[in-house]
């Protein structure tokens, strides 16, 4: 009987285990959009001030990525940073249909390089539910 009981606590307990989330890869290229349930995040600018490969710069630099998350006819500025950023991170918290997610900028390529300035440029970000 003792053996019975044990396994039903042992099997309660393991049924409370919550499973991580795989996270979900997103590229952008800037005025793209993508539908996250019933919201639309659109990468609206870029700001690269990292420094261009095979230069000398003072600083690393850094660059940011301007959103706008539209839920519920409710707009939000989301600005996601890597590098050199001060106080900016290079992830933030968002709310889509009342469940919590990570949105985390993982990198913007191409890298800067010095004599080119018409690269068009791509946002990756990953979003993983919290």
């Amino acid at each position: 009987m003792k053996n019975l009981i044990s396994f039903f606590i042992l099997l309660a307990v393991s049924g409370c285990k919550k499973t991580p989330e795989t996270p979900a890869n997103y590229d952008f290229k800037i005025n793209t959009s993508r539908s996250i349930g019933t919201s639309t995040l659109v990468l609206k600018s870029i700001s690269d001030s990292r420094c261009p490969i095979n230069a000398d710069c003072i600083s690393a630099g850094g660059v940011r990525a301007f959103f706008k998350l539209t839920t519920d006819n409710t707009d939000r500025e989301i600005t996601l940073c890597k590098g050199v950023c001060g106080p900016l991170e290079s992830s933030t918290t968002i709310k889509i249909d009342g469940i919590n997610y990570s949105l985390k900028l993982i990198n913007v390529t191409p890298y800067p390089q010095l004599q080119k300035s018409d690269n068009t440029q791509t946002v990756k970000v990953e979003l993983t539910r919290t």
